[in-house]
């Protein structure tokens, strides 16, 4: 892994989507980044050791920021980037409308991921119509390389943030559907930190089974609603090259409608 020379770049980009986190021995905890840059393009930022930024640093769902970057020869994927070390992550502003963010969002859309596929892109997103939202036991445990990272990191991380960081969730959330163009059907694990951490809240103050029943029903309230066009956000994996649900995007159609907005 070597940075690419004269690949230096500082990028503006909407933060779309941030996946479950994966423990690093160089920074103990990783998450990928997905966003959208003011023209259109997608950008997957990795690693960000997200829980140790600075309290400033630490941007949202929706927010724009502003980040020095440069491409690796490890990662090929036309929409991969990596955080120059030692620079700062700065929050410019936060995108508070559907509207605004449909702006942002809309040039992402793609037919199909195999449209995407033949277009040489590895993320964006993609019109469907949800079949089954669900979970399921995680069978995936941390590695004994990564645990003894995790127990190096106490000299400078709280005992709270490593005992969030070593109690992996035992449970994946993963959807059924179908492309709404192509008709290709598939079933996924949905990436989304966000869900991982609402069922980790909800446990504070319900049992395990009322708290992976609350988060779902949360999701599902959004996806099955008529009054909202439902996107998945899929990237690849970086070796096997099979396409994922990073995170799920969902709009009024009456702001589809309003910007006239067409559909593929």
């Amino acid at each position: 892994m070597a940075k690419i020379i004269g690949s230096e770049q500082e990028i503006e980009l909407m933060v779309n989507c941030k996946t479950y986190p994966a423990v690093s021995k160089k920074y103990i905890e990783t998450v990928c980044t997905g966003g959208v840059q003011a023209n259109g393009d997608f950008v997957r930022l990795y690693p960000i050791p997200f829980r140790f930024l600075e309290d400033e640093e630490q941007y949202g769902h929706w927010d724009v920021i502003r980040v020095k970057v440069y491409r690796d020869t490890k990662d090929q994927r036309p929409e991969s980037w990596h955080l120059q070390p030692g620079t700062k992550i700065e929050v410019v502003k936060k995108v508070s409308t559907d509207k605004r963010r449909w702006e942002w969002m809309q040039p992402t859309v793609h037919e199909s991921t195999e449209a995407m596929t033949e277009a040489g892109l590895t993320n964006g997103c993609v019109e469907i119509e949800p079949i089954e939202f669900y979970w399921k036991p995680e069978k995936k445990e941390w590695s004994s390389s990564q645990l003894q990272t995790m127990n190096q990191g106490q000299l400078f991380i709280s005992e709270e943030d490593l005992k969030s960081l070593s109690d992996r969730v035992p449970w994946q959330y993963r959807l059924k559907y179908r492309e709404k163009n192509s008709g290709r059907e598939g079933d996924a694990k949905v990436l989304a930190w966000s869900l991982y951490q609402g069922f980790r809240r909800r446990l504070r103050t319900m049992d395990e089974t009322a708290a992976l029943e609350a988060t779902a029903t949360k999701v599902k309230e959004s996806i099955f609603n008529p009054e909202k066009k439902v996107f998945a956000i899929f990237g690849t994996h970086s070796r096997s090259g099979h396409w994922m649900i990073s995170a799920l995007y969902h709009v009024p159609v009456t702001i589809i409608r309003k910007q006239g907005g067409r559909l593929l």
